[in-house]
C-alpha cells in the first residue's frame, strides 16, 4: 500500500452509503448509528478538495467516503458486491511516482542532459584550442639556426619589396648574450629614388614593425638592428627594441653621407635668396660650393655656404652690414634655417652651425643659436 493510500485510511475513511441515520453490517450484525454533518472541510497536501460527499461525524470520529479518498489521494477504488470487498489498487506501482512527479523528474534529466551536452561541447572546445595551440607552437620558428632561417622567410615575404626597394635581410641569435642581430640593408646605387622618397618617420616605422613581426613569433626577446647601405658598404643607422617593445632608433652619420649630402645642397641652393636692401637689392650672389664637417662625433654639424661674392662689392655688403635693420636680416637667416631643415631630415636633430664665405674665402655671415650674424670685410 502506497504512501497516499495510508495517508487517507489513517482518516477513518471507509466506503459508506449514507441514508439519513446509517446502517453498518459486519458479518450478519446490522447496526445503526447517527451521522453528524457539521461542514467538515477536506485538505490533501494543504490544497482543499471537493469531495462528492459530505464528510461526517460518528461518535467522534470523522468518516470521508472511501472513493472520495481514492480519488483524491490518486488511488482506485471498487467495490466487489459478490464477495462484499472493497479494492483499492495503486494507480501507479508499487514504490513509484506520481505522474507529476514523473514528469518532473523527466525535466530534471533533461535539463540534466543538456548541461552534459553543453559541458562536453566546452570540453571539446579547449580540447581543439589545445591542439591548435600545440601545432602554432610546433610551427613557430625557433632560436635556433632551422628558427632563424624559417623567421627570415617570414620577414622576407612580408617585407621584401616595400616602399619599391629590394630590401635585404639579415637574422641571427646571440646566444651568449641572448638576443637577435637584425641586418636591413639596401643599395643607393639601384634604389636611390625609391629610397629617397621614405621619410624618416616612415623608415623608422618599417624597421619598428619588421621587429614587432619577430616578438610576436618568437616571444620578448631584445632586438639588435643596424641598417646598411650594401653599395657604400656603411651603416646608415642603428635601432633597438627592447623586450617590453620600446623602439629606439639612431642615426648614423660618415663622412661619405656628409659628402653625399654637400652634392644634394648645390643642386638645391645655386645662390644666395635676394636680399631687400637699398645697396643689395639688384646684386645676385651665386654659390659656389657647400663643405659639411661632422664633429663631436657628428653631434655637430658645421655646414660652409661657398658664394662669389666679390672684393669689389664690399663697399655695397658692409653698408648693408652696419645699416641693415633685424628684418633686413632675416632673408639670411630663413635662408640658413632651410638648410638647416634639410640637414634635419637626412641626419635627424642636432646641433647645426652656418657659415657664409666671399669669393676670398672670407667670413661674412655666421648662423648659430637660431640667430644670424654679419661681418664687414676689405
Amino acid at each position: 500500500m502506497n504512501r497516499n493510500l495510508k495517508k487517507a485510511l489513517t482518516l477513518g475513511c471507509a466506503m459508506l452509503m449514507v441514508s439519513g441515520a446509517l446502517s453498518v453490517s459486519a458479518a450478519n450484525l446490522t447496526k445503526k448509528v447517527e451521522a453528524v454533518y457539521n461542514n467538515i472541510k477536506v485538505t490533501y497536501d494543504g490544497k482543499a478538495q471537493a469531495p462528492q460527499y459530505e464528510p461526517f461525524l460518528i461518535n467522534g470520529t470523522v468518516y470521508v467516503s472511501l472513493r472520495d479518498a481514492g480519488q483524491i489521494t490518486n488511488n482506485n477504488v471498487n467495490w466487489d458486491s459478490t464477495n462484499k470487498t472493497v479494492q483499492i489498487t495503486s494507480k501507479t506501482p508499487q514504490g513509484g511516482v506520481s505522474e507529476t512527479e514523473l514528469a518532473n523528474k523527466n525535466l530534471e534529466i533533461a535539463t540534466l542532459k543538456n548541461q552534459v551536452a553543453n559541458l562536453e561541447k566546452q570540453v571539446a572546445y579547449y580540447k581543439q584550442l589545445e591542439e591548435d595551440k600545440k601545432e602554432e607552437e610546433a610551427s613557430k620558428p625557433s632560436l635556433d639556426d632551422k628558427g632563424m632561417k624559417k623567421m627570415l622567410t617570414l620577414i622576407e615575404d612580408e617585407y621584401d619589396d616595400k616602399y619599391d626597394v629590394d630590401w635585404g635581410f639579415g637574422l641571427t641569435y646571440n646566444a651568449k648574450k641572448e638576443y637577435i642581430e637584425l641586418e636591413v640593408s639596401y643599395d643607393s646605387k639601384y634604389d636611390k629614388s625609391a629610397f629617397g622618397r621614405i621619410s624618416e618617420s616612415k623608415l623608422k616605422t618599417f624597421f619598428e614593425n619588421i621587429c614587432s613581426d619577430i616578438q610576436d613569433e618568437l616571444g620578448s626577446i631584445e632586438i639588435r638592428g643596424e641598417f646598411v647601405d650594401d653599395y657604400k658598404d656603411e651603416t646608415v643607422s642603428t635601432f633597438t627594441y627592447t623586450t617590453k617593445g620600446r623602439f629606439e632608433y639612431s642615426l648614423q652619420i660618415t663622412d661619405n653621407a656628409l659628402k653625399d649630402m654637400e652634392d644634394d645642397l648645390i643642386s638645391d641652393y645655386t645662390k644666395l635668396p635676394s636680399i631687400d636692401f637699398d645697396s643689395l637689392k639688384d646684386l645676385t650672389i651665386a654659390i659656389d660650393d657647400f663643405k659639411l664637417e661632422g664633429i663631436d662625433n657628428y653631434e655637430t654639424i658645421i655646414f660652409e655656404v661657398y658664394t662669389d661674392l666679390p672684393s669689389d662689392k664690399k663697399d655695397l655688403w658692409n653698408d648693408y652690414v652696419r645699416n641693415a635693420s633685424r628684418s633686413d636680416k632675416r632673408v639670411l637667416r630663413d635662408f640658413m634655417e632651410e638648410i638647416i631643415k634639410d640637414l634635419t631630415d637626412e641626419f635627424g636633430s642636432r646641433e647645426f652651425t652656418g657659415i657664409i664665405y666671399n669669393g676670398n674665402d672670407k667670413l661674412i655671415a655666421k648662423y648659430e643659436d637660431g640667430d644670424i650674424s654679419l661681418e664687414t670685410f676689405r
